[in-house]
């Protein structure tokens, strides 16, 4: 009975004159669309709204158009479709069931689309991996996973190995499981329906990474109506993203290619010029990129970047840690003013987007709330702030996830969840972030927000990048330790904090390193900064 009542609520939801609205200007309504909401009904009542109820649609109306361009070539709408129902029979034909789990440990490419449809048809969790784990941390991943079935790139199999997992002896390849299983989609109706959840593992900057499990039926198009109501995407879109899949921004954007029936171009992994060749090569008007990756094209000579051809751009949508001034500005130099800055998390889901004419106006905000969504900002005492005052950030939507595998959630007050920011959301209704709450650092009583510091040293000629972070002091308490990456000598960064900068926010100690430690969405690993610094500190003792 739920599935037949959350299709009913879907076809409703997609029935809204707002969403009908920017369904229209993203080109995605034909002739056709009814046709595949007739075709798809069975499945939507049977099974529940789904990622593989869209995959159906789309093999209906846009079959012949390519759905996805990787390393082996080219598959249309259609052919995904069909590729992700034997997927789909593999799975139930190796025993799999409704809420069983199975792991992906893979490259960008078509299988982990393949894979994450198969599940969603099949009522399977779909549990992408990161590939940039280490063992000890794919091994802790995979045990709090609780996997039925492990699906893992040859190029990552010493990493299964590696981690204790007794996987490797009994697999076959991936193409043999898939390639004579019928086409024909899961049946519609079954008591075992199973969910559409996704479970993403987040980041991990200060820990060991936790299961964050999200039902894939809540960022339905409704929800995605309100993003489409901000970021311009289109059906005709050829996308290049990348931003890995198993992260949350990666998966957005194949929800949004998905949603609309839009081409993704898919890289297995990144390289700043291979970048440029696959914009220019594609004819891609969009593109999804961590900050980190924006930096390294930006770094690339002159002479390299304007041998491509980048007028194709519309849209490029950058995510998963923040964006100083000067590197929005550059990139808009670079691409034009189609910069798109999206603020979330996995857990609550996108934020807030800053749209090109906001970054023009003011390059520090992360842009308004998007529709759908409201910000509160709350105060130590739990009071809600005033415009301007910053405080802990509070999100309210439809699009939380669910919670972590452990059992766990985020703190949640007044129906608004946690997203462990704090910020400040101005008079005009412009969202600014200060740094994470727990980077927050007391000096003498004073409150510090790195991200301030951060700013200034990076201003400074010869410095790429820096981290700031709190360390333990007995005199005050806390103090800021920086993290500078470039030619800048540590008294040139002291000298121009020390001008620009209250006396207690300048650093007492300058560490130049070649390369800050990130996770592989771009976010600084500062306890690996933290370790560097008390091994610096064992030496001098």
């Amino acid at each position: 009975m739920g599935g037949a009542l959350e299709g009913v609520k879907r076809v409703v939801e997609f029935a809204h004159p707002f969403t009908l609205l920017q369904l229209q200007r993203a080109g995605a309504l034909s002739p056709m669309t009814p046709v595949a909401i007739a075709r798809s009904m069975p499945w939507l009542i049977g099974r529940g709204p789904s990622l593989g109820i869209i995959s159906r649609m789309n093999a209906t109306v846009v079959g012949d158009k390519p759905a996805v361009h990787d390393r082996d070539g080219t598959l249309t709408w259609e052919e995904l479709d069909q590729r992700s129902n034997q997927v789909a029979n593999a799975l139930r034909d190796a025993g799999l069931r409704g809420d069983d789990r199975v792991g992906m440990l893979l490259r960008n490419g078509r299988e982990m689309l393949e894979l994450i449809l198969g599940a969603q048809k099949l009522g399977i969790v779909a549990c992408p991996m990161n590939t940039w784990a280490k063992p000890k941390e794919l091994e802790a991943t995979l045990e709090d996973a609780g996997l039925s079935l492990i699906v893992y790139d040859t190029a990552h199999a010493e990493q299964v190995e590696k981690a204790n997992i007794d996987a490797l002896s009994g697999s076959s390849p991936y193409e043999d499981y898939v390639r004579d299983r019928s086409p024909a989609p899961p049946p519609p109706f079954t008591r075992d329906r199973g969910s559409a959840k996704v479970i993403i593992h987040t980041s991990g900057t200060t820990g060991k990474p936790k299961g964050a499990s999200r039902d894939a039926s809540t960022t339905g198009i409704g929800p995605m109506a309100h993003v489409l109501s901000v970021v311009p995407y289109r059906r005709d879109d050829i996308v290049y993203c990348p931003a890995p899949l198993f992260h949350s921004f990666g998966l957005f954007t194949s929800i949004v290619t998905m949603m609309l029936g839009s081409t993704l171009v898919l890289p297995e992994k990144f390289d700043a010029q291979g970048s440029l060749e696959m914009i220019e090569k594609h004819g891609a008007t969009a593109a999804s990129f961590v900050p980190v990756m924006i930096k390294r094209i930006l770094s690339l000579d002159d002479d390299v970047k304007s041998r491509y051809d980048l007028s194709s751009m519309r849209i490029v949508m950058a995510s998963g840690s923040a964006m100083s001034p000067d590197l929005r500005k550059a990139a808009m130099g670079l691409f034009g003013d189609v910069l798109y800055d999206l603020y979330g998390s996995t857990e609550v889901g996108w934020v807030a987007i800053a749209r090109p004419d906001d970054i023009r106006a003011n390059a520090k905000s992360v842009g308004k709330p998007v529709p759908g969504t409201d910000i509160a900002v709350f105060t130590k005492d739990g009071s809600r702030a005033p415009a301007g005052e910053v405080g802990e950030l509070f999100i309210k939507s439809d699009i939380h996830f669910e919670g972590y595998t452990s059992g766990e959630s985020k703190e949640e007050r007044e129906g608004y969840m946690s997203i462990g920011d704090l910020g400040r959301v101005d008079e005009d209704g412009f969202l600014f972030i200060e740094g994470r709450a727990d980077d927050m650092v007391v000096i003498g009583g004073e409150n510090v927000y790195p991200i301030e510091v951060e700013e200034i040293i990076e201003s400074i000629d010869g410095v790429s990048e820096a981290s700031v972070l709190g360390v333990k002091d007995e005199e005050y308490g806390e103090v800021l330790a920086a993290f500078v990456v470039g030619d800048a000598s540590e008294d040139q960064v002291m000298e121009t904090c020390k001008s620009e900068l209250a006396s207690f926010k300048v650093p007492k100690r300058v560490e130049r390193i070649d390369e800050l430690p990130r996770t592989s969405t771009g976010k600084v690993l500062k306890r690996e900064l933290i370790r560097r610094l008390q091994g610096a500190e064992e030496l001098d003792d």
